[in-house]
């Protein structure tokens, strides 16, 4: 494999992960609807930002007391 045909399919990957965005930016918190053959589908896309809350609920003691054997 030469380096036109790693360019090639980096480049490729770049556009696929580009038109994937678009759609997802399309669809993001929207309702789809599609009417073919007599039936009927409805999808709901809603995807939400998972960042981590900023006050953690795990509490770590300052002193870890010794065991006494």
């Amino acid at each position: 494999m030469d380096n036109y045909a790693s360019g090639g399919i980096g480049a490729g990957a770049v556009v696929v992960l580009g038109i994937a965005y678009r759609v997802y930016l399309a669809v993001n918190h929207h309702r789809v609807r599609s009417n073919c053959c007599g039936k009927e589908l409805v999808v709901s896309v809603d995807v939400e930002t998972t960042t981590p809350p900023q006050h953690l609920k795990i509490k770590v003691p300052d002193e870890i007391p010794e065991s006494k054997a």
